[in-house]
């Protein structure tokens, strides 16, 4: 009897893995089927268009599929005709390569992305070359008072509003970084333009800090804290010395900096030159810019990194050390 019970409960595990694989990697049949897919539909919604048209066997599928493959972010709009067999794989293939009257690119900025790396991306999608996005930025005529003056490319840099974009293929440079300025502009509202009076901010020094606060937060909660940090030092004429702005020069990541990479020779090292960096070292999404606008009321100095990403913060230079030790021991509390 307790052999049977273990073969049930083995056919049941068995079926339980075996339905859902033929369910996401099975091809579905479809007859000659067009659906139409809006601009600025969203994966969620395109799901519902398919499965309404039985193109998938269920919106749920095509989620879990999303959500399991790590896609999404490149589906594009246009009409699609399906006539034939097709996996989920194969429906989101021709979602990402545009229906048959398909006008636009999808293009996904992500947060805290430099300009070097949102240029990769749109060169990688076909929407612009580094060339030609490059002269833009420097050259381009900009409708922003917060856009420096013509001749550096950088001075669109913290600018480009991390988002999701539908560009016309044919767009030129100058038009893509027009779109994602604009994006950012947007969010200026008469709420944040009293409140950086009320600080005392330009907009530039405003997206600088939401820069670097983009890139040394990990969690959400800590966005707001280390804004204040780095306020705190700038006020008691303290160095910044944010591991982000030194990466940023080194232009790599490194887990662990060395004396010498704080020594670099850069006008973005804040371990070694008072204030801000000359520019925004990123694009910092919505949260960061809140957090940079509002941040904490706090007498901290300091902070470091746990290895989960959340940060212990420190009002003295010898607490901060115990704090690093305690990491080191793993002595500390991980939330």
């Amino acid at each position: 009897m307790k052999k049977v019970v273990i073969i049930l409960i083995i056919l049941v595990v068995l079926a339980a893995v075996a339905i859902p694989l033929y369910r996401y990697f099975m091809p579905y049949r479809v007859d000659n089927v067009t659906v139409e897919i809006p601009a600025e539909t969203t994966s969620s919604e395109i799901g519902s268009i398919l499965a309404d048209h039985h193109v998938i066997r269920g919106e749920l599928d095509f989620k879990v599929y999303l959500k399991l493959s790590g896609r999404g972010n490149d589906l594009q709009q246009g009409n699609y005709t399906f006539d034939g067999s097709y996996s989920l794989k194969e429906v989101v293939d021709r979602l990402e390569e545009g229906g048959e009257d398909s006008v636009g690119t999808r293009v996904t900025i992500p947060e805290g992305y430099n300009m070097e790396q949102i240029i990769a991306t749109l060169e990688e999608k076909g929407v612009t070359t580094r060339e030609e996005f490059l002269d833009a930025a420097a050259n381009g005529d900009y409708n922003y008072d917060y856009i420096g003056e013509k001749g550096d490319a950088l001075r669109v840099q913290g600018y480009l509003f991390p988002e999701t974009y539908l560009f016309e293929k044919g767009i030129s440079a100058y038009d893509v970084i027009n779109t994602m300025i604009a994006q950012f502009d947007s969010l200026l509202t008469d709420e944040w333009k009293a409140q950086l009076a009320t600080r005392g901010l330009s907009i530039h020094d405003w997206v600088t800090m939401a820069s670097i606060v983009e890139k040394e937060a990990v969690v959400q909660e800590d966005r707001p804290i280390i804004a204040g940090v780095f306020y705190n030092r700038l006020d008691q004429g303290m160095l910044l010395q944010s591991c982000a702005t030194v990466q940023y020069a080194l232009g790599e990541v490194k887990p662990v900096l060395t004396n010498e990479d704080v020594a670099v020779d850069s006008p973005y090292n804040t371990y070694i030159h008072e204030g801000l960096p000359p520019t925004p070292i990123a694009s910092p999404g919505e949260a960061s810019l809140e957090a940079a606008l509002y941040p904490a009321d706090t007498t901290y100095l300091f902070f470091v990194a746990k290895p989960n990403g959340a940060h212990i913060f420190t009002n003295t230079y010898e607490e901060h050390l115990a704090a690093i030790e305690a990491i080191e021991r793993g002595d500390y509390d991980n939330e």
